[in-house]
């Protein structure tokens, strides 16, 4: 059977997600996001490219090898009638699908399923923090089992997420680029800008006295100079601040009414690592999971996966889902694209040497291997690397290769077995989803990868995960005897993360990166 999971046009990040099982009952997934394809950063398109590039992956051959269509829905449950200016869609090879296998589901509802049935909990409270969903919702409970997913509680006041959202936009930046705020927030000092109304209740967080409802605009007139670096960071500290309090309370409550030794976390404020570190210390539940598609970006996953075990009645039988889901090149097209390009010498013997030594005469190196990571972090495999040991790396990496803002922080991607003696944390955080606090022992060590407040967005490697990577660093490590490098996605300002190998190359060759690991190819840019 193949299910088809959609998140499609016109709201952002739209994906697609195919789930194959066999008569051996085993799984094969392919998913990923329309941005990666059509190169529109947070692309609203329909997800055609998508949808065929997770087709080739698992070898269908045509639309109607597909058994199965699950989407959500934001304003309206026929999906040809879901957008914005309530004009009729009809878009693709949908409109020739039989309408009988179309379901189409809750948005939080898909939020849940994306991360339960992603991880090894047996059961789970889920809390879902987004800034609107279906029918205007903004943060949802549910309890998942081995039963399946129940709603518990959910409201439609004016959230967290979407006063988050306002003041980033209220600050300069652009919709959806909340993680910028995230990273300005501990230059700031100050709470006193917006001193925010709410009010806390249950699964509501209520700002609707703050702000018009259906927009990002503030009820009264907040002024923020955006030429003042201060005073935007204190804006960003003050909305930070009343993040993690908003989430704090929403996860007492959700302990209080489910009492789970588990927490699932979902939806776009799942984003936020640093309240998510703040939730982990908080001790409320044993342990905290976050997918690392919890944005928009695993609605597709989410579906599909509500049409594997709600619609067909399937039980989990596996442990976790890998976040390496996107399509496979086979080496003829990795060479083929290589060919196209020139200006870098190329090395196909002892790669894994020679990238080591790279790293450690402090060159910046990418990385493209494998299928590429689900959500909006680099995790390895569409990575740029570079030495964590020298302060100035962050702003050379700012400044010559991601084109974007200095006081944007980099992440220490660091072997398992070492990062309790170089952070605050007890456990995995595979996914970039917590920001422990470094060691003060440590900082001077790795200063490229510790932010202005002395965190670190950590990311830990293992080999199960992710062999091709735990080499790198462990490479790195032999020779430094630090098990870290800084990681940061494969990328430049305002363009997604690079997908295919001749994206790889182009990036590569049209900034400063000095070399790029490519599969088994590594190239070395000519000086």
């Amino acid at each position: 059977m193949n299910i088809l999971g959609l998140h499609k046009s016109p709201w952002h990040n739209t994906g697609a997600c195919i789930i194959q099982t066999n008569e051996l009952d085993t799984l094969q997934i392919s998913m990923i996001s329309q941005e990666r394809l059509d190169k529109k950063k947070d692309s609203r398109d329909f997800p055609e490219l998508a949808v065929n590039a997770c087709m080739r992956e698992l070898n269908i051959n045509s639309y109607e090898e597909i058994d199965l269509i699950v989407m959500d829905h934001i304003i309206n449950k026929d999906w040809k009638l879901d957008n914005k200016l309530g004009q009729e869609q009809k878009e693709g090879f949908l409109k020739d699908f039989p309408e009988e296998k179309i379901f189409v589901i809750n948005h939080h509802l898909a939020h849940a399923y994306s991360v339960f049935y992603s991880t090894d909990f047996e059961e789970a409270s889920i809390l879902v923090v987004d800034g609107r969903g279906s029918s205007k919702e903004t943060q949802s409970l549910y309890f998942g089992d081995k039963n399946g997913i129940k709603l518990i509680d959910k409201t439609e006041k004016v959230g967290i997420g979407l006063l988050y959202a306002a003041v980033t936009q209220k600050i300069g930046f652009k919709l959806l680029q909340e993680g910028k705020t995230m990273g300005l927030a501990p230059y700031g000092k100050n709470k006193n800008i917006f001193n925010f109304p709410k009010e806390y209740d249950g699964i509501i967080t209520d700002y609707s006295s703050v702000l018009i409802d259906g927009k990002y605009d503030f009820k009264k007139e907040y002024k923020v100079d955006t030429s003042s670096f201060s005073e935007k960071a204190d804006a960003a500290y003050e909305i930070q601040q009343e993040c993690e309090q908003a989430l704090l309370h929403l996860v007492k409550y959700s302990k209080e009414r489910l009492n789970t030794n588990n927490l699932c976390i979902t939806g776009g404020v799942g984003l936020n690592s640093v309240s998510n570190y703040k939730i982990l210390q908080s001790n409320i539940f044993d342990d905290v999971f976050i997918n690392p598609a919890c944005s928009d970006t695993g609605i597709p996953l989410g579906c599909a996966l509500y049409g594997l075990h709600k619609i067909n009645n399937k039980n989990k039988d596996y442990m976790e889902i890998s976040p390496y889901l996107g399509p496979t090149y086979s080496n003829d097209e990795i060479e083929k694209a290589i060919h196209l390009y020139s200006g870098f010498d190329i090395i196909e013997d002892k790669e894994f040497k020679k990238t080591s030594e790279l790293l450690f005469q402090n060159k910046i190196v990418a990385v493209h291997q494998g299928r590429s990571e689900m959500g909006p972090r680099a995790l390895g495999n569409r990575s740029i690397l570079m030495s964590p040991l020298v302060a100035e790396n962050k702003d050379v990496l700012n400044k010559r290769v991601k084109f974007r803002e200095e006081f944007r922080p980099f992440a220490p991607a660091c072997l398992l077995e070492h990062a309790s003696e170089y952070f605050e944390i007890d456990r995995e955080s595979p996914y970039m989803l917590f920001v422990p606090n470094v060691k003060n022992n440590k900082k001077k060590i790795i200063p490229a990868v510790t932010h202005i407040d002395g965190t670190g967005r950590l990311q830990t490697l293992t080999q199960k995960r992710n062999k091709h990577f735990y080499k790198i660093v462990k490479s790195f490590y032999d020779k430094t005897n630090v098990p870290i490098l800084l990681n940061t996605s494969f990328n430049i300002a305002g363009q997604p993360i690079v997908e295919s190998p001749n994206d790889a190359i182009e990036t590569f060759l049209k900034t400063d990166i000095d070399a790029l690991l490519l599969d088994k190819y590594l190239l070395i840019k000519l000086t």
